[in-house]
Parts: C-alpha cells; structure tokens; sequence
C-alpha cells in the first residue's frame, strides 16, 4: 500500500522519513505517521481521523482502515481528541484560541450606520461595532471596501497580507495608516515569526484580504493585539486558502460574529457572479475556448503594449492578465511569461523601448516594496532601465538595478492574483489544475471586472469542479474547551 500511495503522488520521501523516525512498530502505523505528515504537507493543521478522504477510491477503504488501526502515541505528534497534529501546527492553534478569547472583551459602541449604506452593509457595520472580533464576508463586488470606508478614522489601522492588496487600501484611504501585515508588525524573516509576537496599537484595524492569511501569520498577530482593540476581518471564504498552512479566515466565519455580505452592487459584474455562483455549486461549465498556446499569446500580445519609441503604457490600470492555476509546464506561468516575453523582444528595434508587468516576489524594506507588488518594467533593447510603482501620489520610479528578485507579469498564477482585479482576464485551466479543487477555478473567474474567457477542456473543468481545497483544523472542535 505505501508502494501505491507514493506512486500516486498521496506520499513522498519526507512522509516516509518521517514515519521512520518514529520507529513504528507495524506496518498500520507506519501508514498513520505518513498520513499525520501528508496532511501536514497539504495545508491541513491536523489529520481529522473523522474526515479521512482519499482521492483514489480504489484504495481509500483500505487506507482508513490501516491509518485507524495504526493510531499510536507519540511524543512527535500531539493529540486532541480524533485530531492529530505536528507541533508547531497545534502551538499556532492553541495561541489562535486563547487570543481570541483573550481579545473578545470590547465593549459594544451606539453608532447609526450611514445611510448610504445599503441593508447588509448596516447589519455589518452594526456588528462591527457591537464586537470585539468580527468577520465580514463577500464575493467580489459586494461592496466589503466601501463599507470600511465608513468605518475607518484617525486611530484606524488598515492591513493585508499582501503588497498589492495593502497598495490598494492606501489608494482608497490615503490619510489612513497602511501596510502589510509584515510590515506593520515588523516581521522581517521567518526567524522573526517563529520568535514571537510585536505589538500593534489602534482603536480599529481592518485585515483585508483575510484569506490569505496562513496559522503562523494570524497566531502571530493576534498575540500583538492589545486589550481593547478592535479587529474586523475582511475577505472571501470562497477563495483559495493560503500558500502555507490552514484555512483560517473560513474557521472563523461564523465562529466568530460575522457578517455576509450577498447583493452585488456593479451591475457590470453580474454574467462573471453567476459564473461565479456556477462554479461553487458545482454545475456544470463549458469552456469559453479551447487550451490552446498560440491563443494565450494572441491574447497576450494583443492587450500588452508592443516596443514604442514612446514611454507610454496602460499596464498601470490593471488592464488585462492571463491565469494559470500553474508554475511549471507548457501552460504554466514560467513557459508562457518567457514566450510572451521573447516574442515582443524580438520586435523591438534599436530605438525601443518595451513596457514589461513585472511582480515582487521578495519583500525589500528599505524600498517599501513588498512581495506580490506589480510594477512596470522599462528596457532597452540592451538591459533593463527602471521600474515604476503606482502609490497614492503618481508613479514611483525605481532603477532596474535595485529592485528585490521579481518575476514577469503577463501571466500570473491564481494563488499570486490574489487581493488584484484586472478589467479583463483569461484563465487557462491545463491538466493538474483540479488538484487544487474549484475555489483555483472561483478565485480565477472573480478576479474579473469585465469579461472572463475560460479556456481548457470539458474533463479538466468537471474534474476541478469535483473537488474543494478545505482543509482540516480543530478550531471549531476546540472552541468551546479550555486551552
């Protein structure tokens, strides 16, 4: 069996190295202790031995059986009732709880709502304001941002995980204080995260992009929350969970005081909502267009500014993007940024200058600019020249030289898109892609303002559309015990 679980991709080495540290005694346990470590590896922060599952149905009866008869205790391995957890996972959950309780003492505040809000936007401003800890959630156009600006004054603090998404509030809120998470709470490293909490002071702060906030993250802001502070999370629980650990924002609703959000007030959104409300209802979809090279990089080269003797370019406006739920592959980001990129550096003249979306993908401190943020990239036909930021104020210029590690922007995967909207996007969805279930598929088509061409095959589609990418916590089974 574990054979056919590693041939299958269910297992790996380090599953397999870990179970062997244990020594176990039986081949039922080895198999448990390879599950703990898979589930680990997968995002969940425990192996919930009442939501086993296997992809393979040939061989998941067996499986449970085996991982079931295999439970033993461990002194690597902590145990919560049917859950079983690695360490570091079950150390992140239990400070999870405690600030939770911890922080849920602010006394209730009489404020009327504006009247400009709409009837679900004054129940969750209501909320807002009668809790310590609350949770607004809504898809795409539902109006979560404008609702904040309401909610927003001088002691207000506004947050997201992410470059983009923190770039976006300032825009939206210049007077405010803004920033990412890392950066408000002076995370510089893992070393950083792993040693503790800092400490955060406002009246309110807003966490936009909630989503995408991983365990080790939100343990680590939570404990540097002070008594009395107030703390809205914003976000869509339908989106793809964070690149590390957990779901969290998806625990939390409902677990904590939360508000949804459902009326879509644009209008111009509401062929994408319904493709949207498709998708997490698992109906069927068909392709807008075939998977297809040649296509995406019609697409590509028709929206993306050729060279130009001019330094004139849109790409500042969030335009147009092509999607791939993947990095690696002849549909992947890596392969179809390069061709896109070598095709219009090959029209470029002596004279030229060609404008290129690029993405941070480390944060630089120094240089305010944090991973995740797109900027435009000029250069010669020679070498790279500068960069330019949008902010609040204009255009940030940066030379070429001194930008952090970036990768090419033409194509993003749906994970780094996250917390950015695009008036027009194409999704290429190629084989591999249902392993990250149908929120890779929800997170791609929302990220769309105006128009969304889906393009892959029937079977691809059906098959993403099967699975959901939830993973597996004990903050719920928790919440009500002591910790």
């Amino acid at each position: 069996m574990l054979q056919q679980l590693f041939e299958l991709g269910v297992i790996n080495h380090l599953d397999l190295f870990f179970a062997d540290l244990h020594q176990p005694i039986s081949l039922n346990e080895k198999i448990f202790l390879t599950a703990v470590m898979a589930a680990s590896r997968s995002g969940h922060l425990c192996l919930d031995l009442d939501r086993l599952s296997l992809p393979h149905p040939s061989l998941e009866t067996a499986w449970k059986e085996a991982v079931l008869s295999g439970v033993s205790p461990s002194p690597y391995i902590r145990q919560e009732g049917r859950l079983y957890y690695l360490e570091k996972n079950y150390v992140a959950e239990t400070q999870i709880l405690q600030n939770l309780r911890r922080l849920s003492c602010v006394k209730p505040l009489d404020i009327a709502p504006p009247p400009a809000l709409n009837p679900e936007q004054q129940a969750a401003f209501k909320l807002a304001l009668s809790h310590s800890l609350t949770i607004i959630s809504g898809g795409p156009g539902t109006g979560k941002t404008y609702l904040t600006s309401h909610l927003v004054s001088p002691r207000t603090i506004l947050a997201a995980p992410t470059g983009k998404a923190a770039a976006r509030l300032k825009q939206l809120n210049p007077t405010a204080t803004c920033g990412t998470l890392h950066s408000l709470l002076g995370i510089r490293s893992e070393k950083t995260l792993a040693r503790g909490s800092s400490y955060l002071s406002g009246d309110l702060i807003i966490v936009d992009e909630s989503s995408m906030i991983d365990v080790q993250l939100l343990a680590f802001f939570l404990a540097s929350l002070q008594l009395g502070t107030r703390v809205i999370f914003l976000g869509d629980s339908h989106q793809l969970p964070p690149v590390e650990s957990g779901s969290l924002f998806g625990d939390l609703v409902d677990l904590l005081p939360t508000a949804h959000l459902h009326e879509c007030l644009r209008s111009d959104r509401a062929e994408i909502l319904h493709l949207a409300e498709q998708i997490l209802s698992g109906k069927p979809i068909t392709p807008h267009h075939p998977l297809s090279e040649e296509f995406l990089i019609q697409q590509a080269l028709s929206h993306y500014p050729l060279p130009s003797s001019q330094e004139e370019t849109s790409l500042h406006e969030s335009q147009f993007c092509i999607l791939s739920p993947l990095r690696e592959g002849p549909f992947g980001v890596n392969h179809l940024n390069q061709q896109i990129f070598h095709l219009l550096l090959r029209k470029m003249k002596s004279q030229d200058l060609l404008a290129i979306p690029i993405l941070i993908t480390r944060t630089d401190y120094n240089l305010s600019l944090f991973n995740g943020e797109m900027g435009v990239l000029w250069r010669s036909l020679d070498k790279p020249l500068y960069a330019e930021f949008p902010t609040a104020e204009g255009l940030r210029r940066i030379p070429a030289s001194a930008l952090p590690p970036y990768e090419l922007g033409y194509v993003l995967s749906v994970h780094k898109s996250q917390g950015s909207e695009f008036n027009h996007v194409v999704v290429a969805l190629p084989p591999g892609s249902e392993a990250f279930g149908r929120e890779v598929l929800y997170t791609a088509v929302t990220r769309a303002k105006h128009s969304v061409i889906l393009c892959g095959d029937a079977e691809t589609i059906h098959q993403t559309l099967q699975r959901s990418n939830q993973r597996h916590s004990g903050l719920r089974q928790r919440w009500g015990k002591t910790t």
